[in-house]
């Protein structure tokens, strides 16, 4: 074979080299630039997925510890359009149940919405509440403009002929785009 055709120029100190050389002899240069031997190439590819799970772990950071929309602010927004009293006996136990729905008039969407029942007797003297625990309304989100059902329970406090009316407050609740 003419040796025109076994040799080439290398593309970094333009000395002669073997056509089948994978590194320059004389300055050390990768003649492949894609290969997966070229320690450039390597290190080029974990740069990139370093870049990537930074970005990753940056925008989870963001959202865990970013600004989060304050419910103090939208307290009036979220209120209950029905609710339903009814008391059922356990063993020996009484039982108030509250079942309803809660509307969102926000632009922003709620989880662990948290709900506070209060009982009043005929005087109008509260004698009894039930107040959620966040961990019981884990789950019960509202999306902005939307609704949603819910139900609280708690022991009776007093004899069932002694419950007369009741109130129901929305307490709490978190950003629904928030982690935690």
């Amino acid at each position: 074979m003419p040796e025109p055709l076994q040799t080439k120029v290398c593309p970094l100190c333009a000395e002669t080299i073997k056509v089948a050389a994978k590194v320059c002899p004389h300055c050390r240069h990768w003649q492949k630039r894609w290969s997966l031997a070229n320690p450039y190439f390597v290190a080029t590819v974990y740069s990139v997925v370093g870049l990537l799970v930074f970005g990753c772990f940056a925008a989870l950071m963001g959202k865990m510890f970013g600004p989060k929309e304050d419910f103090a602010t939208y307290r009036n927004e979220i209120s209950v359009v029905s609710s339903q009293f009814s008391q059922r006996t356990s063993e020996s136990n009484l039982y108030n149940t509250i079942v309803g729905t809660l509307t969102n008039h926000s632009d922003v969407g709620w989880k662990d919405v948290g709900v506070e029942a209060q009982f009043f007797d005929k005087s109008g003297k509260m004698i009894d509440a039930i107040t959620v625990n966040a961990n019981d309304f884990r789950g019960v989100a509202i999306l902005p403009h939307g609704e949603a059902a819910f139900k609280i329970e708690g022991k009776a406090a007093r004899a069932s002929t002694d419950y007369w009316t009741n109130k129901l407050n929305v307490r709490w609740a978190k950003d629904a785009n928030a982690l935690f």
